[in-house]
């Protein structure tokens, strides 16, 4: 299947014919000459069919492929600093000092 470079994105369709009735095997876009002989090469014996991509199958939308977890870094230094500043308060107001006898 030969296609203009102006056509291109295409979608192009395989199908299996079985008593008449055509069964849907795969679908891709391509944008190159090569794709789509690459993809009539991996469907060879099946019958290939061309179409125009339309205009909301032309935009795409970007999505992350992961999910990005919160970090255990994150959580320990947070509940880290919250104990110093904890310590912190009790050394100037001297209640560490009277609980554990130390004296400076």
């Amino acid at each position: 299947m030969v296609l203009h470079p102006d056509e291109f994105p295409i979608t192009i369709q395989a199908f299996e014919i079985n008593n008449n009735r055509e069964f849907f095997v795969a679908e891709q876009v391509v944008n190159s000459q090569q794709e789509v002989e690459a993809f009539s090469n991996a469907y060879a014996g099946k019958v290939i069919k061309a179409k125009a991509v339309s205009t909301t199958e032309k935009t795409t939308t970007s999505t992350t492929r992961y999910k990005k977890k919160s970090s255990g870094l994150t959580i320990f230094l947070v509940i880290l600093f919250i104990v110093l500043i904890l310590l912190a308060i009790a050394y100037y107001t001297g209640w560490l000092q009277k609980t554990t006898g130390i004296t400076f």
